[in-house]
């Protein structure tokens, strides 16, 4: 099914190769052990440019160069508002925000980042959290308003290489076991100065002996 999903995207782009390139989304999740994960997200501009993306041709570096701090601030703004739109981040069936996303602009064709030269300016993504508390199991939804398809490339400490799914719009990704946060250690039942109980000993201890040589000398004067 993988192959055969595959196998259209691939039919698509070429039918369309003659007028422009086909535009797409493509997603790589990698989770740790530990629970921390990082999403890169790499996003065609004309998926936010237009409402039907493939009557734009590839983005020209000039697109994102000439434009100001504040320009590109809002560049990045209306790329994050398209993915909350679009993309659905789920733990536990729970979605997770992408407000802490940070952007780039790269050349889409060589992944580096965009100079005068690029003629096709793509936008990365990045973001960096930890699996929510309780909440082991990982899906990715896709809004059945979305105008392109989407590439999710999964790799968790488990998996040898990273696996592949195809999306298209209004299909949610298969759900993947990855590790949570821990549990905070000291949130439990038992109350926190219990496991500190011998420092506040310690410090008395130090007073009192301070005090006792504080009287010794003045006895002695």
């Amino acid at each position: 099914m993988l192959i055969l999903r595959c196998l259209i995207v691939c039919l698509c782009t070429c039918a369309f190769a003659g007028a422009h390139q086909v535009p797409n989304m493509t997603i790589e999740a990698t989770f740790e052990s530990s629970g921390d994960y990082e999403l890169k997200v790499n996003l065609d501009p004309r998926v936010f440019l237009s409402s039907i993306p493939t009557s734009l041709p590839p983005v020209a570096a000039d697109w994102y160069l000439s434009q100001s701090a504040e320009q590109v601030k809002a560049t990045f703004a209306k790329a994050l508002e398209h993915l909350e739109k679009h993309v659905e981040v789920r733990f536990g069936g729970q979605v997770h925000p992408m407000a802490g996303i940070t952007f780039v602009a790269m050349d889409g064709a060589t992944n580096q980042l965009v100079t005068p030269e690029t003629a096709e300016t793509h936008l990365l993504g990045t973001l960096r959290s930890r699996v929510p508390a309780g909440a082991g199991e990982f899906t990715l939804g896709f809004a059945r308003e979305a105008q392109v398809s989407l590439i999710l490339l999964l790799k968790t400490p488990e998996m040898s290489e990273p696996k592949v799914q195809v999306l298209f719009p209004g299909e949610s990704s298969r759900p993947v076991k990855v590790a949570a946060k821990s549990a905070d250690p000291i949130s439990g039942s038992e109350p926190q100065w219990r496991g500190t109980w011998w420092f506040g000993w310690l410090a008395g201890m130090v007073v009192v002996a301070g005090a006792i040589w504080w009287l010794a000398t003045r006895r002695k004067r």
